[in-house]
This record gives C-alpha cells, sequence and structure tokens, in this order.
C-alpha cells in the first residue's frame, strides 16, 4: 500500500540542530508497536535532521515522503516532495522553495540503530526557486556569490580599469530590473593607493542552455566616474550536475526551474 508521510516544521536553525526543540505536532517518541509505522516514523525523523543539516535557517518546511510498505522496510523512498519559505543555503537566500526527489535509497540499518541519515546512491532532484531582490541583496556577500562571480569578471575589470596593483573585489549588492531582464550589481574596488572605489555592474542575463548561464553585454561603472566601460559577455557553466529548463524575471524577482543531481 502506498502511503504518504507528512512533516511540517517552522523556523528551523542548522548551528546545532541537536539542541534543538522539538518541532510542534510531531510525536517525541515512536509508535510503541514494531510495526511499519514504527519505521516509518524514525526514517521521517531522519529525513528531518538531514535537511537540517544542509541549510543555515528555513522557514516553514514542508517535508512529504511517499512510498510503499515494502520499499520503506529496504530503506526506498520513491519520493520526497519538499516546499520552504526564507530558506538560507551557503549564503544563498531563497524566498521560496520547492523540491522533488525521486528514488532515494538511505541506509535504513544504520538509521535505525540510531545513526545519521546517508544517501546511498545519486538522487535526481526537480528544484523550482523564487529568488527576489531583498533575496539577491542579502546574498551578495556569501562565499557563494564571491566565488561564483569574482573569477567571471575579475579579468576584464583588469583589462578595462588598468589598475597599477592588484585590488580587492567586493560584492556589496544588487538590484533586478525585471521589465529590461537585467541585474545590477554593486561593488568596490579596494587598492593600496587608490583605496576603496565603489562600481556598478549592469549585465542581462540569459540561459543560453541547460548547464550554462550567460551574462550578456555587461557594463562597467566607477561611480567617482561618469564613464560607463562596456564588457564581453560572460560565460557561467553550472556544471554536468545541473539542468535549468527556466529562468525567467517577474515582478517579484527571478523564478528558476531545473533538475540537479543530489551526490552521496
Amino acid at each position: 500500500m502506498r502511503e504518504k508521510e507528512i512533516i511540517k516544521l517552522a523556523s528551523v536553525s542548522s548551528d546545532r540542530p541537536e539542541l534543538s526543540p522539538p518541532e510542534e505536532g510531531l510525536p517525541l517518541t515512536p509508535p510503541s508497536h514494531p510495526s511499519r509505522s514504527r519505521i516509518g516514523w524514525v526514517l521521517s525523523r531522519a529525513v528531518q535532521l538531514w535537511l537540517r543539516s544542509q541549510v543555515e535557517s528555513v522557514k516553514e518546511l514542508e517535508v512529504q515522503i511517499e512510498g510503499g510498505d515494502r520499499q520503506i522496510l529496504q530503506g526506498v523512498i520513491p519520493q520526497v516532495s519538499l516546499s520552504g519559505s526564507n530558506a538560507i543555503y551557503q549564503g544563498l537566500h531563497l524566498s521560496t522553495l520547492e523540491l522533488q526527489g525521486t528514488g532515494i535509497q538511505v541506509n535504513l540499518r544504520d538509521i535505525l540503530r540510531g545513526k545519521s541519515l546517508h544517501l546511498q546512491h545519486p538522487v535526481p532532484v526537480v528544484a523550482r526557486l523564487h529568488l527576489t531582490e531583498a533575496d539577491l541583496n542579502a546574498s551578495m556577500r556569501s562565499p557563494l556569490i564571491a566565488d561564483a562571480f569574482t573569477p567571471l569578471f575579475f579579468p576584464q575589470f583588469a583589462s578595462a580599469l588598468s589598475w597599477d596593483s592588484k585590488p580587492t573585489l567586493t560584492w556589496e549588492g544588487a538590484a533586478i530590473l525585471s521589465s529590461q531582464e537585467t541585474l545590477t550589481l554593486r561593488g568596490s574596488f579596494n587598492t593600496p593607493s587608490q583605496g576603496s572605489q565603489p562600481f556598478l555592474l549592469q549585465t542581462g542575463l540569459q540561459l543560453a542552455n541547460p548547464s550554462e548561464l550567460h551574462f550578456l553585454n555587461p557594463k562597467i561603472q566607477l561611480l567617482s566616474d561618469s564613464a560607463v566601460i562596456p564588457l564581453e559577455t560572460v560565460i557561467l557553466p553550472l556544471g554536468s550536475d545541473v539542468a535549468i529548463s527556466e529562468l525567467s524575471f517577474t515582478e517579484r524577482g527571478l523564478i528558476c526551474q531545473g533538475q540537479l543531481t543530489v551526490l552521496p
């Protein structure tokens, strides 16, 4: 028989998940009878704790586990659906997210002995994310953004601005211009000889293929200078584990949908 196990969490933080209070609405102890419901309870708790370990914080998280008795008893979860709001993952802020993973196999024997959940095989996950302008601003200082944007644009910055010494680059904020389908990124360069120089970078954003984003016709302007310097289109490869099917500008921000592979 196919059954659903639904977990609802609110205001979860993973800084010290082992110290977090139990979620309202979840039983504090498993069912007393040694049945599939007991194993389902243990598996649900294990999934819950594993999800906590993956994010810095998330609000109104709902997890739905679907599977038949025989599959659950073998540690196989045919489908897990997750929806949440105000999530933070590696410094990336997301207003809403929806994830659906299929064909998940976990270490059920270890889980029943009180150990942590581990994926046994890679899991394909369909994801839909909503990134608002406030989300993007809150995310700009994260290492995830800095590590992605800095190597992409730094060589062209250096060529266009003719620095006498290599500066430190800091990303500070952003704006989403949905009507023009462009991003405006704000940052600053800091050099020993010139100090801090704030700048604006305006760029289009387009999905070239499922694994590649293009920053179209980027332009940089130092705020101390009215001149706008055009740059060449920049390509961001997303890797073989990511396939984006939709990237769209809306009045509420950016919507991104696609598939990624979660590795064990």
